[in-house]
């Protein structure tokens, strides 16, 4: 009776203790989930910043690294834009073309075990023209270049691994899984007193911008401009670069117990004009352009009778621009169509409306420079090939009819 008792207070020891691994691992998983890829699924989660990491901070300590949000395509994580994205550039390299490191950091908001944390995805990358796009060539490069300027940051407490198991190859390039975990510190303000930060969207790279808030103004060539206040409703404005306009131009912000954020988004003004050209002595066309996009006037070129083709260079400082190209319907024969090349490659954003006197063509323009052609076809240019077509299937059709006829004489002669 004795050891059967003993027998089952053993037992339930060993039950009790066999539940703390299962709280523990309740425990665990209560961890915030980290992201281990981009949504599109091609690009791995490279950064962690922990301890007191917004978004806005992190890229405040990227020194030396410029906004790149004007030449940065859209990626999310859980279906949220990036907040930041910025590069470094290559020793003599041009902006957005590199080659460069380039980092996209997602805000993560706050978790009890990481504190204000963001994450961020960092690649290595060259470009490749026409048309021109970029080609990662290293993951590993740009995390140990973020790892690099951290090391060197006021606010940067420690730095270590952070295995994240996503190894294996993105866009053709090898990810070892391990990721760089980045601690940092809240930047020092006066007691009682609050960030109020202002982030710019679209500025051209290491534009000088300027804010001023409740009278104090500050200017920077990277993408946040950070004062410090206490609680209260402060009023701001800003007079945008030359050549942009600003959303919103000025405003309040109000500081309530946390720091405020306001995002100044910058474009470049639509504008509207008209060029005279002169494909052949005697004749003339004026061609409207209108836009966010800028066209070289000088670069405007009609040439061909049967096949017009109008081309010309066009650029774009922002991440995608618009275009409205008007050509009097006299420089192409009646009822033709028209296709639209970018770099020589046809392009999907392209539409087509025309009235009783222009052709009206539509279309985006990436970042960059590129060569726009517009090709007008009509259908009687395709008649001499129609004819052509049929002449050649008549000559084969009296061919076999001919081959078809001789041997049925011969058959006839070889029977008699």
């Amino acid at each position: 009776m004795r050891l059967r008792l003993f027998l089952l207070i053993l037992l339930a020891l060993g039950l009790s203790y066999a539940g703390y691994p299962a709280r523990g691992l309740a425990q665990v998983s209560a961890f915030p989930s980290i992201p281990l890829q981009t949504d599109d699924g091609i690009d791995p989660i490279t950064l962690i910043w922990t301890g007191y990491a917004p978004a806005w901070w992190v890229a405040a300590n990227l020194n030396g690294w410029s906004d790149t949000a004007y030449c940065s395509s859209p990626k999310t994580v859980n279906g949220e834009a990036y907040n930041y994205t910025l590069e470094h550039l290559d020793p003599g390299a041009p902006s957005c073309f590199g080659p460069r490191d380039h980092v996209r950091i997602w805000d993560m908001g706050y978790s009890s075990v990481y504190g204000r944390w963001s994450i961020g995805s960092a690649h290595h990358e060259h470009t490749v023209c026409f048309p021109c796009h970029h080609v990662v060539d290293s993951w590993e490069r740009a995390e140990a270049d973020v790892r690099f300027t951290f090391s060197h940051g006021l606010s940067t407490t420690s730095i270590s691994n952070f295995t994240l198991g996503n190894a294996g190859n993105y866009q053709g390039v090898y990810n070892d899984g391990n990721a760089t975990r980045i601690e940092l510190n809240s930047p020092p303000h006066p007691p009682q007193e609050y960030p109020v930060v202002f982030n710019e969207n679209g500025l051209s790279n290491a534009t000088t911008w300027s804010v001023t808030l409740d009278g104090t103004t500050m200017s920077s060539r990277q993408p946040d401009i950070i004062f410090s206040k206490p609680n209260g409703t402060y009023a701001f404005y800003l007079v945008p670069p030359s050549g942009y306009f600003a959303t919103p131009s000025s405003g309040t912000v109000t500081v309530n117990g946390v720091g405020a954020t306001e995002m100044i988004l910058f474009r470049v003004p639509w504008t509207t004009s008209s060029t005279t050209i002169h494909p052949t002595p005697g004749t003339s066309y004026s061609i409207g352009i209108d836009g966010n996009a800028t066209v070289a006037a000088q670069t405007i070129r009609l040439t061909g009778a049967d096949h017009p083709l109008l081309s010309f260079n066009v650029t774009e400082i922002g991440p995608r621009g618009v275009l409205n190209v008007t050509i009097p319907r006299s420089v192409a024969p009646p009822q033709s169509s028209v296709t639209v090349l970018v770099d020589g490659v046809p392009s999907g954003t392209a539409k087509l409306q025309q009235d009783a006197s222009n052709y009206y063509v539509f279309l985006a323009v990436p970042y960059g420079t590129h060569l726009v052609e517009l090709q007008f076809t009509s259908p009687q240019s395709l008649y001499p090939t129609y004819i052509a077509i049929g002449v050649f299937s008549a000559g084969i059709i009296g061919l076999l009819f001919l081959f078809r006829n001789r041997r049925k004489q011969n058959t006839a002669k070889r029977i008699s």
